[in-house]
C-alpha cells in the first residue's frame, strides 16, 4: 500500500496566452509522498493544483487518477457563504460523513486552530475562513491533500500542531505550496520545482532544496557557456570561409544564426529564472554610537477592574548598534506593549527609557496606515508626484525600483485596495526599506510574502548595519535574521536567550512536555482537602479562560476587517480597547492557573 500510485501525468501542457505555463510535464505521485511545490509567482503552481483537483484539464497529454483517490484542496481564498454559526455550518457540511462520528476531531481541531464554533460564519475574517477550510480538509479523510499556504494566519503553536498532524496522523500524500521554509523542511520528503514550464523532481525533502537547486543552476550555466563557445567558434570560422564555398557557407551561417537566436532566448529565460528579488544596500544615514536605546528597570501593567495585569516587570536592557533581536510569545503577553515603548507611543509606569539623540527608526506593521488604500502604488511611494523615488539620497525611477519587489512597470498605477495581501506587504516593504534608519522594527513582516521576496528581505537584513527588532511567528525567518531572542512568557516575564528561535522553542516545549508527562503514580495519590479546593479553583479559572478566549476571538475577527478604521472609527477604537482588556485579564488568569497547577502537584507529592 505504501507505494501505491495515486496519479500520473504524461506529456501534459497548458497555456493561458501564447506563452505556455506547462510544457509536456510528466510525473507520478505515490502514497505517503509529501511534496513541496516550489516556484516563483506566476510559474503555474495554482494552475497545476487546479488540474490535479480536476478543475481544469490539460490542453494536451494524458492524466490518470487512481479510482480510490480522494482529493481535498485548501485554496488561498475560501469563500463560504452562510448565515449559520461555525458549529451548525460544520454539522451541515459533514452530515454525509457522520458529524457525530467526527465530533471529537472537529472540536479538537477547532481548539488547536483557535476557531470559536459559536461565531457566525458571516462575521468571520478571511483568515478564520481559511482556518475553517483547513479544518474541513483535515477532517474530510482525503488521502491526497492540495495545500496552498496552509500556515497563513496560524501562530507557532498551531503550526507545530499541523506539522505533527501531517507527520504522524495523516497517512496519505500531499502537495504543499508555502513560504514557510521551516514548515516545508519539517513535513516534506520530496520537491517539485516548477521552472519555465517544466518540473524538476528531487527525491529528498525541502531541507535539501537549496543545495540541489544550486547544483542544477550551475550545471545549466556550464551547458550555456559551452553552447556560447560553440557558436562563437562557428561564427569565427564562417567569417573566414572560402569564397568558392560561399553558398554552402551561407546555408551554414543561416543555421548558426538560428541557433544563436535560440541560444539568446534560452540564456534570457535562464537569467530570468535564476534572478531573485534584488535590493542594493547602502549604509543610509550615518549611525549613532553603539548604544541606541537603554531600558532601565522598566515596568508596565494595566488595571482592569480590580485586577492588575503585568506586561513588563523590572526589565533592563541596552540595545546596541547591529543587534538583531527576535521577539516571540503568545498573543497578549506584552510584545506590542514592548514595541510601543520603543516606538515612543506609550511610556513605562516605572523606570526610564533613554534614546540616543541621533536615533531614528523605520517601522513595518501590516495594520499600519503608512500606505493609503485608495491611492495608487506610485502615489504612495512618491506622494509629491514625479517619476523618481529617492533611495538614501539617490534618485531611482519608480519602475526600476519596483522591479526589485516583483512589480511590473504597468502596475505602478494600480490602486492599493486592488492588490493581494502579499502585494500590499511588498509595497509596504518597498516604502520602509527605501530609507532605512538606524533602528528597524518589523512586526510580522513575512505574512503573505512569497519565497523570493522573503529571500530579498533576508539579504537586506544581512547587510543592514543598524539595530533590528522583529516580532514574528516564522521560525526559519527568525533563525536566519536574529542572533538573540526575547521570549515573552506573560505576567511580566521576558526570557533573553542567545540561542536560535527554534532552539528556544524546542527547549520550552520539551520542558512543557516533561511537566505534562509526570509519573502517573502521582495522580493516583489520595488527594488532600486542600488539593480538592485547588482543583475546584482550577475548574472555575478554566471556564473563565474559555469565555475570555471566545471574546478575544470575536474582537480579533472584527479588527481583521481592513476597512473598519475608515468606515467606523469608534467601533475600531472601542473594540481595540476591549481586546486589550480581555488579553490582559487572560494573562492574569493563565498565570493563576499555572500557579494553582504547580501548587496542586506539590500537594500530591
Amino acid at each position: 500500500m505504501r507505494f501505491e500510485t495515486f496519479l500520473t501525468l504524461k506529456d501534459c501542457s497548458f497555456k493561458y496566452t501564447k506563452s505556455p505555463i506547462l510544457k509536456e510535464i510528466s510525473f507520478s505521485i505515490h502514497n505517503q509522498e509529501k511534496i513541496a511545490l516550489i516556484g516563483k509567482n506566476g510559474v503555474g503552481k495554482t494552475t497545476l493544483m487546479r488540474i490535479l483537483n480536476k478543475e481544469k484539464e490539460p490542453e494536451s497529454g494524458e492524466i490518470w487518477f487512481n479510482p480510490n483517490l480522494k482529493i481535498s484542496y485548501l485554496k488561498q481564498k475560501n469563500n463560504i457563504i452562510s448565515k449559520s454559526t461555525v458549529s451548525d455550518y460544520l454539522k451541515n457540511y459533514f452530515k454525509e460523513n457522520d458529524y457525530e462520528f467526527n465530533t471529537f476531531r472537529i472540536e479538537n481541531y477547532c481548539k488547536k486552530l483557535k476557531i470559536n464554533h459559536n461565531n457566525l460564519i458571516s462575521e468571520l475574517s478571511g483568515g478564520l475562513i481559511r482556518k475553517i477550510g483547513l479544518l474541513k480538509i483535515l477532517v474530510d479523510d482525503g488521502n491526497f491533500l492540495l495545500l496552498d499556504e496552509p500556515t497563513n494566519h496560524l501562530d507557532i503553536e498551531s503550526i507545530r500542531w499541523l506539522e505533527n498532524f501531517l507527520n504522524n496522523e495523516f497517512k496519505g500524500s500531499f502537495l504543499v505550496v508555502s513560504h514557510d521554509r521551516k514548515f516545508l523542511k519539517n513535513v516534506t520528503n520530496k520537491v517539485f520545482w516548477m521552472d519555465r514550464g517544466k518540473i524538476k523532481v528531487s527525491p529528498k525533502g525541502f531541507s535539501n532544496f537549496e543545495d540541489w537547486s544550486q547544483s542544477l543552476i550551475e550545471q545549466e550555466s556550464r551547458e550555456l557557456k559551452n553552447k556560447r563557445n560553440f557558436l562563437k567558434q562557428e561564427l569565427d570560422w564562417l567569417s573566414k570561409g572560402i569564397k568558392a564555398r560561399r553558398k554552402r557557407n551561407e546555408r551554414r551561417l543561416k543555421n548558426v544564426k538560428s541557433l544563436e537566436k535560440d541560444f539568446k532566448k534560452e540564456q534570457s529565460d535562464f537569467l530570468k529564472a535564476i534572478s531573485n528579488v534584488k535590493f542594493n544596500i547602502t549604509d543610509g544615514e550615518e549611525l549613532g554610537p553603539n548604544v541606541v536605546v537603554q531600558l532601565f528597570n522598566i515596568s508596565k501593567s494595566y488595571n482592569v477592574g480590580q485586577k492588575n495585569f503585568k506586561m513588563i516587570e523590572n526589565f533592563n536592557y541596552k540595545f546596541v548598534r547591529g543587534e538583531r533581536i527576535g521577539i516571540i510569545g503568545k498573543n497578549g503577553v506584552g510584545k506590542s506593549t514592548f514595541l510601543n515603548i520603543i516606538l515612543k507611543k506609550i511610556s513605562p509606569d516605572t523606570g526610564s527609557v533613554k534614546f540616543r539623540s541621533s536615533i531614528s527608526y523605520s517601522y513595518f506593521d501590516q495594520n499600519s496606515e503608512q500606505i493609503i488604500q485608495e491611492k495608487t502604488i506610485k502615489e504612495n511611494l512618491i506622494p509629491n508626484g514625479g517619476g523618481y523615488i529617492e533611495i538614501n539620497g539617490k534618485k531611482i525611477h519608480i519602475c526600476g525600483y519596483l522591479k526589485n519587489f516583483l512589480f511590473k512597470p504597468n502596475e505602478v498605477n494600480d490602486k492599493i485596495n486592488s492588490l493581494s495581501g502579499g502585494q500590499k506587504n511588498r509595497i509596504l516593504l518597498a516604502k520602509v526599506l527605501a530609507s532605512p534608519k538606524n533602528l528597524l522594527i518589523l512586526d510580522e513582516p513575512t505574512n503573505d510574502l512569497d519565497l523570493e521576496t522573503l529571500d530579498m528581505l533576508i539579504k537586506f537584513l544581512e547587510n543592514y548595519k543598524g539595530t533590528i527588532l522583529i516580532a514574528s511567528h516564522d521560525r526559519d525567518f527568525l533563525d536566519k535574521c536574529c542572533k538573540k531572542i526575547f521570549f515573552f512568557h506573560g505576567n511580566g516575564i521576558i526570557e533573553i536567550s542567545n540561542q536560535s528561535c527554534s532552539d528556544v522553542l524546542e527547549k520550552f516545549y520539551s520542558e512543557k512536555e516533561k511537566l505534562t508527562n509526570l509519573d502517573p503514580k502521582i495522580t493516583k495519590s489520595i488527594p488532600s482537602k486542600k488539593t480538592n479546593n485547588t482543583e475546584k479553583e482550577i475548574k472555575k479559572i478554566l471556564k473563565k479562560i474559555e469565555k475570555l478566549e471566545e471574546n478575544i476571538l470575536r474582537c480579533t475577527e472584527i479588527l481583521e476587517n481592513s476597512t473598519l478604521y475608515i468606515e467606523d472609527k469608534q467601533t475600531f477604537i472601542s473594540t481595540s480597547e476591549k481586546l486589550k482588556n480581555f488579553q490582559y485579564e487572560l494573562n492574569l488568569l493563565e498565570q493563576e492557573w499555572r500557579n494553582l497547577e504547580e501548587e496542586n502537584i506539590k500537594d500530591t507529592e
